[in-house]
């Protein structure tokens, strides 16, 4: 799973409760799935869309997309 990713993706847990969203376009590593993993056990609590940012700032797929 690996790469760019062509289609939001939902990440859930064990349960099937959700982690987080990914959106299209969001760059998918092994190290970034840790983080993702290590975050979300911390918090407890599905990430927002605001987490993602703050782990991952330099994420073009997470900047603020322009009005249309």
């Amino acid at each position: 799973m690996k790469g760019k990713l062509t289609e939001p993706r939902v990440i859930t847990d064990y349960r099937g409760e959700p982690v987080c969203i990914l959106p299209t376009g969001f760059y998918f590593t092994d190290e970034r799935w840790q983080a993702i993993w290590q975050c979300y056990e911390e918090k407890a609590r599905t990430l927002t869309h605001a987490d993602l940012r703050t782990l991952f700032p330099d994420e073009s797929a997470l900047e603020p997309r322009s009005g249309s």
